[in-house]
């Protein structure tokens, strides 16, 4: 009977451990899968993503623990009832506390870096205005936006139109803050790129917005995250983070100017 009892133990404990490496696991390609950060604010994100992260991790590895020890020290061995533990107010007030100190410690830095992501002190150098629809997306740039930099002779504004499959291009310059401006026509979208670290809802009838400096060159993919409709998946474009001259040899080839 003892053998079998060992077996048993032996058993669940396999299973357990089992489990617990495949948490481990499954976090840690997660945490490898993610997209190249490419704004100063990603960076401020994804601190806080590991940060809850690790935490959450230690307090996995916390229970998981206990919950084996309880396993192998309290296992059955005879008919004998073990000692038996009522109303512990030393007990109740550490599985209350703890919890308590836990989630305010997590809300407390969740605050303090989203006020920071979204309250950025740098003025905007360039406005973008992002118009959801279904099932495409249109990028409008207000050249006044860019003061003494903006073409003589130019067109007043740049539209970036997405039509059908053909995915529409964002372009901004590297190194400067750019604000969206996000609206809708129709129905609730949410404005998407994962290499922001950051999404925010495009809702009808109310003005969003939020600021970012991109710090890395490069082209990026973006996408609608609402499921807003039959064709919500080909809500897709890409953003293209460029040089200041690049960008303005862009604006002069947009605009039409001579």
């Amino acid at each position: 009977m003892r053998r079998s009892g060992s077996r048993r133990l032996s058993r669940r404990a396999l299973t357990l451990l089992s489990t617990a490496l495949l948490a481990l696991l499954t976090v840690s390609s997660a945490l490898a899968q993610q997209p190249t950060r490419i704004t100063q604010e990603a960076d401020k994100m994804h601190d806080l993503y590991l940060f809850v992260t690790f935490l959450g991790l230690v307090v996995f590895v916390l229970v998981t623990g206990a919950l084996l020890y309880a396993i192998v020290r309290f296992r059955k061995k005879d008919d004998t009832l073990p000692r038996q533990t009522h109303g512990s107010t030393l007990l109740e007030m550490l599985w209350v506390s703890i919890p308590v100190l836990l989630v305010v410690v997590m809300f407390a830095y969740s605050v303090v870096v989203l006020v920071d992501v979204e309250d950025s002190a740098e003025p905007e150098d360039l406005t973008v205005h992002v118009t959801g629809f279904q099932f495409q997306w249109q990028f409008t740039y207000n050249l006044d936006d860019l003061g003494t930099r903006s073409v003589p002779g130019s067109d007043e504004t740049i539209q970036i139109l997405g039509t059908g499959t053909d995915e529409p291009r964002l372009v901004i310059p590297v190194g400067e803050p750019v604000e969206f401006r996000l609206a809708s026509n129709d129905v609730i979208h949410s404005f998407f790129i994962p290499s922001f670290l950051y999404k925010l809802d495009v809702i009808p009838g109310r003005d969003n917005a939020f600021k970012v400096t991109a710090n890395k060159t490069g082209v990026y993919q973006g996408q609608c995250a609402e499921l807003c409709g039959v064709d919500h998946a080909l809500m897709r474009f890409s953003i293209e983070v460029m040089s200041r001259d690049d960008f303005d040899a862009w604006v002069t080839e947009q605009s039409g100017a001579k």
